[in-house]
C-alpha cells in the first residue's frame, strides 16, 4: 500500500463539490485519477497496484475504503481521499509503530486512517484539499470517530499541523515514497483545535450538539498532551517566536567552516522568513532519510547532529554532513528521483524547505527566492567540485 499527500502552490478555483464515490463508475474514476497522478505525472510505473492496461491504481483497502471525490463542474475528478475505518484498516507498518498500541484501547470505530490525498494540476493550493479534509473530517465526528491517522513526506508535517495533526512516535520509510511521518488527529481536542486556529475548529465548535471526547478517548487526550508535547512549528510561533528564530537562526548560520551555506547573503529578516516556511524534523539515529530512486520535492539543512550520504548498496560514505550543511538539493531543482542514500549517524533535527514554499517565495519574494537559487547552485558547484578531485585523485 503506498502511502502519499501530493499537495502543492498552484491557482485556485472556484466551483467543485465533494462526495462519496459509491458506484463502480466512480470508483473507477478515481482508480484512474489517481494511475495520471501517481504513473503519468510522477513516473511510477513499477507501482505493484497499478494496472497499466486499464489506466488505473487500486489497493487492496479500497475494498473496505470511504473514498471521497472533488469534482469539478463537468463532473470529471479533479481531487481524492481515502479513509479507511477502524484498527484493522491501519498499514502494517503503521500499526508496529511505538506509542500505537496506547489507541487500541478504543474500540476500532473510533479510529481511522487517510491516504491517497490528491489534487490535480492546476488545482492545488486551492479549494479542493480543504474541501476533501473537511467533508471527511465531518463525517467521522458524525461516525464517532476519535483519532484519525496519516503520513506525510516531511515537507508538508507544518500543513498537516495548521489543520491539527501531531506528531507522537518515530519516524517511517515507505519503500516507494520514502521517507514518511506519521500524525494522529485527536478530532475532538477542542483544546489544541482553538488554540492554533485550526481551519476543523470551525467545523467543530459549529456543530450542534457535539459533545466532545467519551472517556476513554479523553484518557488518551491527556496522555498526548503529557507524554507527547505538541512540537508543532504553529504553536511554537504563535507561544514563543523570538526564541523560535534565535534557535533556528543560530543553528544555521554556524555552517561547517568553508562550506556554502543556504543562508548566504540573506538579511535577517530574509533568513527569518525563509525558515518561517520550513518545517522541524526529528530524526532518530539509523534513520533512512532519503532513499535513492525515491521522490521527493524537499531539501533538508542539518540544524543539529551527522548525516551521511552514501549511493545505494555501498558502505563507503560520499560525504558526511554537519550543522548547517545541505542535502536534498538536486531532486528539489531539478524534480528528478533522489539520487543517494541519507541516513542519520545520530539523532538529528532537520529543516525541511518544500518547493511549495519556494514557489510562494518566488511569488512574493522573488529577490529571496533568487537568492535562495543562487545559494544551492552553490552548494551544488562544490560539490561538484568536491567529486571531481575524488575522481581525478
Amino acid at each position: 500500500m503506498i502511502l502519499a499527500v501530493i499537495i502543492a502552490m498552484s491557482v485556485p478555483f472556484v466551483s467543485l463539490s465533494i462526495r462519496i464515490a459509491s458506484t463502480a463508475a466512480e470508483r473507477e474514476a478515481i482508480y484512474r485519477f489517481r494511475y495520471d497522478i501517481y504513473v503519468r505525472e510522477m513516473g511510477k510505473v513499477r507501482l505493484e497496484q497499478a494496472d497499466h492496461g486499464r489506466g488505473w491504481l487500486k489497493d487492496e483497502a479500497d475494498g473496505q475504503a470511504t473514498l471521497y471525490g472533488a469534482y469539478a463542474e463537468d463532473g470529471s475528478v479533479i481531487g481524492t481521499l481515502q479513509v479507511i475505518g477502524g484498527e484493522t484498516g491501519m498499514p502494517d507498518a503503521f500499526r508496529q509503530l511505538p506509542h500505537f498500541e496506547q489507541f487500541l484501547t478504543l474500540p476500532p470505530s473510533a479510529l481511522s486512517f487517510t491516504g491517497r490525498l490528491m489534487v490535480a494540476p492546476g488545482r492545488r493550493g486551492g479549494q479542493a484539499m480543504t474541501a476533501l479534509v473537511g467533508r471527511a473530517y465531518q463525517d467521522g465526528l458524525a461516525t464517532g470517530r476519535h483519532f484519525n491517522f496519516c503520513v506525510c513526506s516531511p515537507g508538508l508535517v507544518d500543513l498537516y499541523e495548521h489543520l491539527g495533526y501531531r506528531r507522537f512516535t518515530g519516524n517511517l520509510v515507505d519503500p516507494v515514497v520514502g521517507y514518511q511521518v506519521p500524525l494522529v488527529l485527536a478530532a475532538r481536542d477542542r483544546d489544541h483545535l482553538s488554540t492554533i486556529q485550526s481551519p476543523l475548529w470551525r467545523i467543530l465548535r459549529h456543530l450542534p450538539g457535539e459533545s466532545g471526547p467519551n472517556d476513554d478517548a479523553r484518557r488518551l487526550l491527556d496522555w498526548l498532551h503529557a507524554s507527547v508535547p505538541v512540537t508543532s512549528v504553529v504553536r511554537d510561533w504563535i507561544e514563543q517566536e523570538d526564541a523560535f528564530w534565535v534557535f533556528l537562526a543560530d543553528k544555521v548560520r554556524h555552517a561547517a567552516s568553508g562550506t556554502a551555506s543556504i543562508l548566504a547573503d540573506l538579511g535577517e529578516d530574509e533568513q527569518k522568513r525563509l525558515l518561517k516556511g520550513g518545517t522541524l524534523l526529528d530524526c532518530a539515529r539509523g534513520d533512512l532519510i532519503i532513499k535513492a530512486g525515491a521522490v521527493g520535492t524537499e531539501v533538508f539543512v542539518v540544524l543539529s547532529g551527522l548525516v551521511e550520504v552514501r549511493l545505494a548498496g555501498q558502505s563507503t560514505p560520499l560525504a558526511v554532513l554537519d550543522s548547517g550543511q545541505v542535502f536534498g538539493e538536486i531532486a528539489f531543482i531539478t524534480d528528478i528521483t533522489r539520487t543517494a542514500d541519507v541516513v542519520a549517524l545520530t539523532d538529528a533535527r532537520l529543516l525541511v524547505v518544500s518547493q511549495t514554499a519556494l514557489k510562494r517565495l518566488m511569488a512574493t519574494a522573488p529577490a529571496l527566492a533568487a537568492k535562495l537559487m543562487f545559494n544551492l547552485s552553490r552548494v551544488l558547484c562544490e560539490r561538484l567540485i568536491s567529486s571531481n578531485r575524488r575522481i581525478t585523485g
